[in-house]
């Protein structure tokens, strides 16, 4: 599935190396960082369910948590500092090209760091977030410019222009990976930051409604092909091929039933809260939200449920699961708006299968290293749903495992900015807050938020959020209990413990 999906640019060795490693990561991430991935899905391009997430828990939350957690773990114990605030400017090299640190930049101040290091890993991620002149996306993609993304704005390809200065060679850096699900948020549709629509929102049966009430592709087929289904309403792209920057993206239903809700309930729960998705009942009144007649959508529905009947629809689409209820005007419906984003870049630095990196001869730059989206080549054309973690686990595992670590028993100093949390809080200390309290505490720079009944003190920790700190500062001052629960399990709490002042007076 990984080979048909990358197509003639497909690299076999380091496919080889994602496939033959694919288990292995897994065992990984459950006994070294304790996530629970006990689940399987199938996702578009795959054929069949290989795709492992929690049962407690959104995939990319929990694992980027547990690492974070073990991360934390080495810093406490003076083993990895951990500096923010501070961009790397330039990769050093000696006399015979060995990359043996890096010269940094602290934001604020403007102080110029060195530091030196047998190895130095790059994991920057991608450059689908950099719309500006001279930027990588302007360069090789520029048609993509007005294209919405749901990369952050990290996304700049900075790790992949420190090394090309130094002769490294790229590839595949005009792939782009267009995802065919990014969320139109109702409140702010013109926002070009999207969030992801998950692939598993397709793949627990959610169907895919164009504006005449039709469905029109098979919604697990590879994200190109689905993209290409989608952009094809398009008059201009249908006839040449090619999307036109002055050109309206599309926009689509994303349908689910709800049975297949309650097998992404997670997503869904997530998705709900955060106004992406509606809950409707019946196909009447989800008709008159898609802004369709009834009988068509009834009859477009109808016409699916009798295909998965057969086991094959007129897309050739061969799995169905949370297929809608036979009483259409019963059946509960989850639906939301979606388009076509930009998501993920297939190109960067050339690497050969044990995560080094090369240079434009593909001779191997001693010292320097590099996983995630910041490499190119593991995924050619048109990377599959689920491999990116998997990359990510796989080609930093064996980086990881290849490089030695010196002994340390005290943290070294450097003049870069240190990210801790606070000690452990006395558990004698906790007291009742009132909800009118708890209100007063609602700023980026005083932020509580309560989660099933105690208070937190979240305020230094929104910064160090994966996701970003402003998920945590727009709970300030409330009940976040609903939104912590659409992503995380509680037991992720336990180790909150140290920023917990008290608990919500009833």
């Amino acid at each position: 599935d990984t080979i048909r999906s990358a197509g003639d640019a497909a690299q076999i060795p380091l496919i080889q190396t994602l496939v033959g490693n694919s288990g292995e990561a897994v065992t990984w991430l459950r006994n070294r960082v304790g996530v629970d991935l006990s689940l399987l899905a199938q996702l578009g391009g795959h054929s069949h369910k290989r795709t492992h997430r929690p049962s407690n828990g959104m995939a990319g939350a929990e694992i980027i948590y547990g690492v974070q957690k073990r991360v934390r773990e080495y810093e406490a114990s003076g083993m990895v500092q951990i500096l923010v605030d501070t961009k790397v400017t330039k990769l050093l090299t000696d006399d015979n090209g060995r990359v043996f640190g890096v010269e940094a930049q602290k934001n604020e101040q403007g102080e110029t760091l060195t530091m030196t290091a047998p190895n130095v890993v790059l994991a920057t991620g991608g450059f689908a977030a950099d719309r500006s002149n001279g930027s990588y996306l302007s360069h090789y993609r520029p048609e993509l410019l007005r294209m919405p993304a749901t990369a952050g704005d990290f996304s700049t390809g900075d790790g992949i222009g420190l090394a090309e200065a130094l002769g490294a060679g790229t590839v595949d850096m005009d792939k782009v990976q267009i995802h065919p699900t990014g969320w139109v948020d109702p409140s702010d549709p013109d926002n070009r930051s999207k969030i992801l629509a998950a692939e598993l929102m397709r793949g627990v049966g959610g169907i895919l409604i164009n504006s005449d009430g039709k469905r029109f592709c098979n919604e697990l087929g590879t994200r190109a092909y689905v993209t290409d289904r989608m952009l094809s309403h398009d008059a201009n792209y249908n006839a040449t091929k090619k999307w036109n920057e002055a050109s309206q993206v599309p926009t689509f239903s994303l349908v689910l039933s709800s049975s297949a809700a309650l097998d992404g309930k997670k997503h869904v729960d997530l998705y709900t809260h955060k106004g992406l998705l509606t809950r409707i009942e019946g196909v009447t009144a989800l008709a008159e939200w898609i802004g369709q007649d009834v009988s068509v959508v009834r009859s477009t529905i109808e016409t699916y449920q009798r295909e998965a009947q057969i086991g094959v629809d007129t897309w050739g689409k061969t799995s169905f699961r949370g297929v809608p209820n036979v009483d259409l005007d019963n059946e509960t419906f989850y639906a939301g708006t979606v388009t076509p984003v930009l998501h993920y870049c297939m190109g960067g630095v050339t690497i050969d299968a044990e995560g080094n990196v090369l240079d434009r001869e593909k001779k191997i730059i001693q010292g320097l290293h590099a996983a995630g989206e910041v490499s190119g080549g593991v995924h050619g054309n048109n990377r599959l749903g689920g491999n990116s973690l998997l990359e990510c686990t796989v080609y930093g595992t064996i980086i990881g495992k290849k490089l030695p670590v010196k002994n340390r028993k005290t943290q070294s100093s450097t003049n870069g900015e240190t990210s801790t949390r606070s000690g452990k809080t006395d558990a004698n200390n906790l007291r009742e807050i009132t909800p009118e309290e708890l209100a007063m505490h609602n700023t980026e720079d005083d932020c509580w938020v309560s989660i099933h009944g105690s208070i937190y003190d979240l305020t230094d920790f929104a910064e160090e959020h994966p996701p970003g700190a402003q998920s945590i500062i727009d709970l300030a001052g409330m009940d976040g209990t609903e939104a912590f629960e659409s992503v995380h399990n509680e037991n992720i709490l336990k180790d909150f413990e140290d920023v917990k002042i008290g608990f919500l007076k009833q």
